[in-house]
């Protein structure tokens, strides 16, 4: 068996292919290092074989900054020794990876509502007093039962047959 690294380095079009991917890699690298870092991550290279370098932007805000900095790239990438005559943009927006993560409905728990109404009956200012009451009563209450008067330590059982 060969490895696949010599399977493409001894087809002949599949090492042609190995090497501009290569090249390509390399122009990428540069091309970050030559833009801001906000703006590097939304531009990819669609072409690097001619004379003009053709970019990819992911955005119309990105081709437009990407074309107002075209020059600068340009002299940045020739002090490296990528000569090209010119930058082509175009844009090629991408659908989103993944869904922004929903944000949980936010809610008061027993121990925040009991606080709010402590505070409430502390309070001189009514109104501010019943809006604390009605947000207290929007918290979900645990049923109470007649076993959670009492403390567990040193409880009688009420009923000895079960």
């Amino acid at each position: 068996m060969r490895l696949l690294g010599q399977v493409l380095q001894n087809e002949a079009a599949l090492a042609d292919l190995q090497r501009r991917r290569e090249r390509e890699l390399r122009l990428q690298l540069r091309l970050r290092g030559a833009l801001p870092p906000a703006l590097a991550t939304h531009v990819s290279i669609a072409d690097a074989q001619s004379q003009e370098l053709q970019l990819v932007a992911a955005s119309g805000a990105a081709a437009a900054l990407l074309r107002q900095r075209a020059p600068d790239v340009l002299h940045k990438l020739a002090g490296e020794g990528w000569e090209f005559t010119g930058i082509r943009v175009r844009v090629q927006a991408r659908p989103a990876v993944t869904e922004p993560a929903k944000t949980p409905k936010k809610q008061l728990d027993e121990a925040a509502a009991t606080s709010l109404e402590a505070l409430a009956s502390r309070l001189g200012d009514e109104p501010l007093a019943q809006a604390l009451r009605r947000l207290a009563r929007h918290a979900p209450r645990r049923a109470k039962s007649d076993d959670d008067d009492q403390p567990l330590e040193r409880v009688k059982d009420q009923d000895p047959q079960q």
